[in-house]
């Protein structure tokens, strides 16, 4: 028996032997035996597949790049980005590997492609201002064909795993100005298809992620790994998060929610919750500079966080088209202390629930407690509704010593100091459409106050703020505001204010004001919420009375001056400069002096005076009541039009380029309540290739419209009055109406500088000489401000004046099918023309002119978009007694002349000219209704008691 057994043990052993042999023999055999089927089939098949070159210096097939996995491999890899990011790298890898299903190559002669291994790769993916990406490098197949004919090629990409070892990712969106790199980045994924649906599970480990979003770092150097397990229904494009799991660095994160895709959107509900969370594995998942900080700092307590994020982009199902953001956070046993402090913050618990569902709140802060240097601060919130109904109760009470705070968080980048004491108490609903306030009475103090931060080398000092607010009535009449003082100290200047207001549906006011603030620097310390950036302010002004009483209660006295001011609207394309200015506030008005503005190229001084001032700022249905006067060198119109950056396809005979221009997005919009009423002098007025010069006239803003009355300009060599109006409706499209008289415009120059021009005069494009035009017309701008040519309506007169015509078509063909060479190129004297325009046709009414030695009679119809139906009349000499009758019909490119009497009439079913036609006659009653604006007189007399104010009350008294 034990002799048995030795044998048995023999005959194993050969076996074994003789296995590993073969295997031995076939790790190096099937390699070479399969190279170039495996070698053909991988490499057509990526050619085939993709859009750019994937270059590579050697190629290779072993099994022990990969154990046990056959893998083909490329070696030094370069694949280059996708148009127009052509000559940047998407991908460079030393190695990109293939694992290849050995039993399928053996058996069935199929070379299926089941693994991908990329190794020490950088991947660069990048999408510009413009959406355009640099990684769309796969080509779109046709799915139907591609599933009917299976074997049309050798190749087989069924991948189950995808690995990454040593991967430097970079991820650049310029569009919304996001960042992401990460370095030694080894994932691990693994997938198969269960049920007509793809389960993947995979494994991530990063060595360190930074992410910048609008130039602030948030995960700078971050350690990530992730577990996760995810399936793809494709059925119903839909993918389905669960089981996953990602650390930052300490701090562990469940996730799990669902996307999903639909024709035309998609939605998506995430769940996010920590795991055995704590404030000081928090700190390791913040932003590079606490983390820093938070090693210095002692942070003990518990923390439990969940959020839930839910969406929609695009048109989904009702079911889905959700907003949603529900946060829970709750800390308990809380402790923070720097090192290098005495007192710590201590008892921290924070219970906060709070979610926005489609713009309705609810929020619930049930606790926040701590305690500092033996003083408590505690407080309660709670708020329910939507913007503009609102149901609040909340209670804060606190007694902090700021000075101890600042030593206790040594917070980077931020230092301040003082006394802050608080109570407020809160309770009742806010509804500003019936001036409904809570009940709330409170005080807020904050003495010997410092702020400092790392923008700016100097700190805001001596803040002071006494504030007293009391409601117990819970109606805006029933409420007050007393800030007894809000100071400040800046750069050696002192700012002292104080303010009284009662009764918020009408305010009773009492506001001082005293000092200077340097808005350049302040910025910097810190982001005030406020459109002005830069300049600075000087008041000493005292303002007392109130709003839409009497204007003889009202004693305002004082003055402002303002230097080197920046702010951005949202109604303006670009930054508004205030180079300089003072005001003057007497009584109801406030006057102002040497205002001088500029806006892009657009410069703009101005003098006058606006009343209604306090209302306008202080109550949103208040209006901006004033008299101006308006001087400026030069204005470009175009610079107030909304515009966006768009790609230009420029096209020569050597290449194709895409550059980047501004275009118009949307019509001039007007600001609303203001009601000004202004005189303007301007050298130079531009409105795209047009040029108006010495433009000077009565210009007013009310209602959201804009008004001219009373104008002369020069423009294209000739003179002109003008009057009219234009109102946006919307942001695409707007209201015109324009009563133009011009005289000796130059034909040529006014073809080329004015759209409409061509649009009722094609005949120009061929002619030079001189015209006058008297003309009304109104209608509708589109979203390029040009007109929508079915919406115009009007009429006028129109007359040439020596007008020479060469290479007229036109004139050209009713020459040669007279046979009359004389009408070729004419040359004519003068032409009185009148027309009407509706419903996208021009009426031309019958006019006579000579052609030496004709005398020659036109009329007829044109539509706007180039269909004519004229007739002429060819009188022939000596007095034209006796005339052949001429039909023209057909297109402004292709027509037909011919010798007869009858046309058609051109009739558009276009109505849209009539559906403004109310609104347009609204618009002109309104501007003949207009009032002028204050007489020169007046207006400077106001400057010269500005000016006999002594300069040193327009600064800061020591």
């Amino acid at each position: 028996m034990g002799k048995a057994n030795k044998n048995n043990w023999r005959k194993a052993l050969k076996w074994a032997l003789a296995l590993l042999g073969l295997l031995i023999v076939s790790l190096f055999a099937i390699p070479s035996m399969f190279n170039d089927i495996i070698s053909n089939e991988i490499k057509k098949g990526i050619n085939s597949n993709l859009t750019t070159k994937l270059q590579f210096k050697d190629s290779n097939i072993s099994f022990f790049n990969h154990f046990p996995a056959l893998t083909f491999s490329f070696e030094e890899v370069s694949l280059a980005s996708t148009k127009p990011f052509e000559k940047d790298t998407l991908i460079n890898a030393k190695e990109l590997g293939f694992g290849v299903n050995v039993f399928k190559l053996i058996f069935s002669d199929k070379v299926v492609v089941n693994q991908t291994y990329l190794t020490d790769c950088n991947i660069y993916l990048i999408k510009d201002a413009f959406g355009r990406t640099n990684y769309d490098v796969y080509k779109a197949t046709d799915t139907t064909a591609v599933a009917k004919d299976t074997t049309a090629s050798g190749l087989n990409l069924n991948l189950k795993r995808l690995q990454l070892d040593n991967a430097s990712i970079h991820y650049i969106d310029n569009a919304n100005g996001l960042t992401i790199s990460s370095h030694g980045l080894n994932y691990n994924g693994r997938g198969g298809i269960v049920d007509g649906k793809l389960e993947l599970g995979s494994r991530l480990d990063v060595t360190s992620v930074d992410v910048t979003f609008n130039h602030t770092d948030y995960l700078n150097g971050k350690k990530i790994k992730a577990r996760s397990f995810t399936i793809y229904d494709s059925e119903n494009l839909s993918v389905a998060l669960d089981k996953n799991t990602i650390s930052l660095n300490d701090l562990k994160v469940n996730f799990n929610g669902n996307l999903d895709v639909f024709e035309n959107g998609v939605a998506y509900n995430l769940h996010f919750k920590t795991e055995d969370g704590t404030l000081e594995k928090v700190m390791t998942a913040l932003p590079p500079k606490y983390a820093e900080w938070s090693k210095e700092v002692t942070l003990k307590g518990d923390l439990e966080a969940k959020l839930q994020l839910a969406g929609f982009s695009g048109i989904v199902p009702e079911a889905a088209a959700v907003n949603k953001m529900d946060l829970e956070v709750s800390i308990a046993n809380g402790t923070v202390k720097h090192h290098k402090a005495e007192e710590a913050l201590e008892n921290l618990y924070l219970k906060f629930k709070g979610d926005i569902t489609n713009e309705r709140f609810n929020v619930k802060v049930d606790t926040l407690d701590f305690t500092l240097n033996e003083e408590r601060t505690h407080g309660h919130a709670y708020i329910n509704g939507k913007a503009d109904s609102l149901y609040v109760k909340s209670a804060i009470k606190s007694h902090l010593n700021l000075n101890i705070l600042n030593q206790t968080l040594n917070l980077p980048d931020l230092s301040f100091n003082g006394i802050l004491v608080a109570d407020i108490n809160t309770d009742g609903i806010y509804q500003p459409q019936t001036s409904r306030l809570p009940k709330t009475n409170g005080i807020l103090k904050l003495t010997d106050g410092s702020l400092q931060t790392s923008g700016h080398p100097e700190p805001i000092k001596a803040i002071e703020l006494d504030a007293i607010i009391e409601n117990n009535g819970e109606t805006y009449d029933a409420s007050t505001l007393t800030i007894k003082a809000l100071n400040f100290s800046f750069l050696n200047n002192q700012f002292t204010s104080a303010a009284f207001f009662k009764n918020f549906d009408q305010p009773e006011y009492d506001i001082t004001g005293k000092g200077t603030i340097d808005f350049t620097a302040l910025n910097e310390v810190i982001a005030l919420p406020l459109a002005i950036t830069n300049g600075q302010l000087t008041a000493d002004a005292h303002l007392k009375g109130q709003v839409n009483k009497p204007q003889s209660k009202n004693t305002n006295s004082g003055t402002l001056s303002l230097k080197d001011l920046a702010f951005t609207t949202d109604v303006l394309q670009y930054p508004v400069e205030i180079s300089e200015g003072q005001f003057l506030f007497l009584n109801d008005k406030m006057a102002f002096t040497n205002l001088t503005v500029k806006h892009q190229s657009s410069d703009v001084v101005m003098d006058g005076y606006f009343q209604n001032y306090l209302n306008y700022a202080l109550l949103s249905e208040g209006v901006l009541q004033g008299d101006v006067q308006l001087k400026a060198p030069k204005i470009d119109i175009t610079e107030f039009f909304p515009k966006e950056e768009q790609l230009s396809s420029q096209t020569d005979s050597i290449t194709n380029t895409n550059t980047i221009e501004n275009v118009v997005s949307g019509v001039m919009q007007i600001p609303k309540n203001l009601d000004l009423a202004i005189k303007v002098n301007i050298d130079s007025l531009n409105y795209n290739t047009l040029i108006i010069t010495r433009l000077s006239g009565d210009l007013g803003l009310k209602d959201q419209g804009l008004f001219l009355k009373n104008s002369t300009l020069n423009m294209v060599e000739g003179s002109a009055k003008i009057e009219g109006f234009y109102q946006p409706t919307s942001l695409k499209e707007a209201l015109f109406s324009l009563n133009l008289d011009a005289k000796n415009l130059n034909i040529e120059k006014g073809y080329n500088s004015m759209e409409l021009f061509k649009e009722l005069a094609p005949a120009a494009a061929q002619a030079s000489g001189s015209v006058s035009i008297d003309y009304d017309i109104a209608g509708v701008l589109d979203d390029t401000m040009l007109p929508v040519m079915p919406s115009l309506k009007g009429k006028g007169t129109l007359k040439v004046h020596n007008v020479q015509f060469e290479g007229y078509k036109l004139m050209g063909k009713v020459s040669e099918k007279s046979g009359f060479d004389a009408l070729n190129d004419p040359k004519i004297s003068e032409i009185t023309i009148n027309s009407t325009v509706n419903n996208n046709v021009l009426d031309i009414e019958r006019f006579k002119f000579k052609v030496s030695p004709f005398r020659l009679r036109a009329e007829g119809q044109t539509t706007l978009d180039g269909n004519l139906s004229l007739k002429m009349r060819i009188g022939l000499p000596p007095l034209g007694l006796i005339g052949i009758p001429v039909v023209i019909e057909g297109t402004s490119e292709d027509f037909n002349v011919k010798l007869g009497k009858q046309s058609k009439d051109l009739n558009d079913e276009t109505t849209e000219a009539n559906t403004i036609n109310t609104e347009l006659e609204d618009l002109n009653k309104r501007k003949e209704a207009l009032r002028n604006s204050e007489s020169t007189n007046k207006i400077n007399t106001l400057q010269q008691d500005i000016n006999q104010i002594k300069s040193d009350s327009l600064k800061t008294k020591e």
